[in-house]
């Protein structure tokens, strides 16, 4: 199966500079890092390796797994894995029972067609004091048709309660979060949020004003989107907020499972 992938071909503030999408998957790998501090890690999906990196300025040792060679010889290729990275499927993984301290696996799961396979080796090579954080869209703000994701990549997508009882199945404890922009990014740049923007002609205005501002020079885009708009013209990995309160309407869910 193709996953839908956030490839860099470098990380750090010039991909941050230039893709919305650096920032959304970035700041989960930023959100987990204090949880992982002195553990040995895992990194299920890890793609091109950019958060292995973030993970391992605190980890103690990160192993990233990736079912899809080309992005494996990337990472390996680009220097984007600091420890050590490996081919393999995450619904079969190739390492002992209670091998990590910690897991992290962001926006895999609504990929697979085994999830409940995936899920029960993500707690067979978990540690019984260990700790997995992993994230999937919420289908309380994606809203599957007919129960089918409207991302041809999805599988499945779960409500937060469909989530909490899957996981709970597999883990002992199971914390759920939501992940949202910073408020005051009132002009979202991806388009799904942009269709969701009330129709009133203020609002249209803006959107309409920060299309044009994102054509320009990112830089000059950039100081006309914060002092026309109020907001800087794209989010950085820093401007996510992860929150119990938001969980039934947030686009995204984090979960923190415990053994």
């Amino acid at each position: 199966m193709t996953l839908e992938r956030f490839d860099v071909a470098r990380s750090g503030p010039e991909a941050g500079a230039q893709s919305p999408w650096w920032g959304v998957h970035a700041s989960r790998y930023l959100f987990a890092a204090p949880m992982v501090r002195g553990r040995r890690v895992l990194d299920i999906a890890c793609g091109t390796g950019y958060g292995l990196e973030i993970l391992a300025g605190e980890a103690r040792a990160v192993v990233g797994v990736d079912a899809d060679w080309e992005a494996v010889r990337a990472a390996v290729r680009g220097g984007h894995a600091p420890r050590a990275i490996v081919l393999g499927d995450g619904a079969r993984l190739p390492f002992p029972p209670a091998t990590f301290d910690a897991i992290t696996s962001f926006e895999t799961l609504e990929h697979l067609e085994q999830r409940d396979g995936f899920l029960a080796e993500l707690a067979r090579v978990l540690r019984p004091d260990g700790v997995c954080i992993l994230s999937t869209p919420n289908a309380n703000y994606t809203q599957p048709v007919d129960g089918r994701p409207r991302n041809p990549f999805h599988v499945h997508e779960y409500t937060p309660q469909e989530l909490r009882d899957a996981l709970g199945r597999r883990f002992t404890s199971v914390e759920m979060l939501g992940q949202e922009m910073d408020h005051r990014f009132a002009i979202s740049p991806f388009w799904d949020d942009q269709q969701r923007l009330p129709r009133r002609t203020s609002v249209q205005a803006r959107l309409l004003a920060w299309k044009v501002f994102n054509r320009l020079p990112r830089a000059i885009g950039d100081a006309l989107s914060r002092v026309l708009l109020g907001q800087p013209l794209v989010p950085t990995e820093h401007d996510y907020r992860f929150s119990a309160a938001t969980v039934a309407g947030a686009p995204v869910l984090v979960a923190i499972c415990r053994t």
